[in-house]
């Protein structure tokens, strides 16, 4: 905890010297944006088999961000996080340099967050139901180690409407960790921006090394598409590929509708999740999940949330045995900052 600390101190000092160094009129803390949120829950697990069946207070996410505009085309950015209710422990979530070539080319450099897919290329604090999809998180799915790698990413602005912004990356593969071998994960991202939504395609490919030096390949594409509610709107996203020696795919559709009062927006998604090794050894989820996000006001918001599902499984995917049922009534307050 203290080592982290440390670092997490030091990659603060670094930042703030180049504010302070580059300067000039202004002060650099005229410089420094801090924003940041976080996520706390009381779960009831109503019918949830094979989990704690009391209610659960929940600390489950906390985001802190520091941007420094160093100059007129250099972007620091540090974010310290604590992820997951059962890990005290703060770390450095991301520290990347955006460094502008002009207005149709930069790069990203350090430890950045993904660009893959919709869900996992946005922050959980602009998601309406509590947790990613399965197939891009907690399946395992692609991300299940959180959406950043170590690497470098070049990123193409959109010249025009029809264009879409573009992004090729280099990365370790390693989620945060350092790289276990010489194989490099490479990533391609394409994004749409419409006045009536939005729509992606991703595409990545490498090697997955795990802690006893096993290396397993880890490749995906995904696709997606929004329509914006207005006041109606729905998200589907689909991704299929490899992760830890088995095939994975899954897939959700999100239906949305604002209220237009300024308040409330209500949702239902519905997704599956599948992971296969064999016919012996092969899993498969599917859930419904609905709510309701309620604005207290301009930083803070609640969300009341219901979702049932159930997984199917032969042999121990994953190293996981069992069909267990999830039947889960929460509450989640979020509290953003700026």
């Amino acid at each position: 905890m203290m080592k982290r600390l440390t670092i997490c101190v030091v990659v603060v000092a670094m930042l703030l010297c180049l504010g302070l160094a580059t300067a000039e009129e202004e002060s650099w803390y005229d410089r420094l944006d801090v924003s940041g949120y976080f996520q706390f829950r009381y779960l009831d697990h109503l019918g949830t088999e094979g989990a704690d069946q009391a209610d659960q207070f929940q600390f489950r996410r906390m985001f802190i961000t520091l941007r420094a505009q160093m100059d007129h085309r250099s972007t620091g950015v540090i974010c310290f996080s604590r992820v997951g209710p059962d890990d005290p422990n703060v770390d450095l979530f991301l520290a990347f340099v955006d460094y502008r070539l002009d207005d149709e080319w930069a790069i990203q450099a350090g430890q950045v967050p993904t660009w893959f897919g919709l869900e996992g290329w946005e922050p959980s604090a602009v998601r309406l139901p509590f947790e990613r999809a399965r197939i891009l998180e907690a399946g395992p799915g692609f991300y299940w180690q959180g959406p950043a790698d170590r690497g470098v990413y070049v990123r193409r602005s959109p010249q025009s409407p029809e264009e879409p912004l573009a992004i090729f990356g280099i990365v370790n593969g390693q989620f945060r960790s350092g790289d276990l071998d010489d194989d490099k994960n490479v990533e391609l991202h394409l994004k749409w921006q419409q006045d009536w939504g939005q729509f992606g395609l991703s595409w990545m490919d490498g090697n997955y090394v795990d802690g006893a030096g096993i290396s397993t390949s880890r490749n995906a594409v995904n696709a997606y598409v929004r329509k914006f509610a207005d006041p109606w709107g729905f998200q589907a996203e689909w991704a299929d590929g490899d992760l830890l020696g088995a095939s994975r795919d899954g897939w959700y559709l999100q239906g949305v509708y604002d209220l237009e009062d300024d308040k409330n927006v209500l949702f239902a998604r519905y997704e599956e999740f599948n992971a296969r090794v064999d016919d012996d050894n092969c899993a498969s989820f599917d859930a419904w999940t609905v709510g309701v996000r309620h604005r207290v006001y301009d930083s803070g918001y609640l969300t009341l949330q219901y979702s049932n599902g159930n997984w199917s499984r032969r042999g121990t995917v994953d190293g996981r045995s069992g069909s267990p049922s999830e039947d889960m009534l929460g509450i989640q307050w979020q509290y953003q900052f700026r």
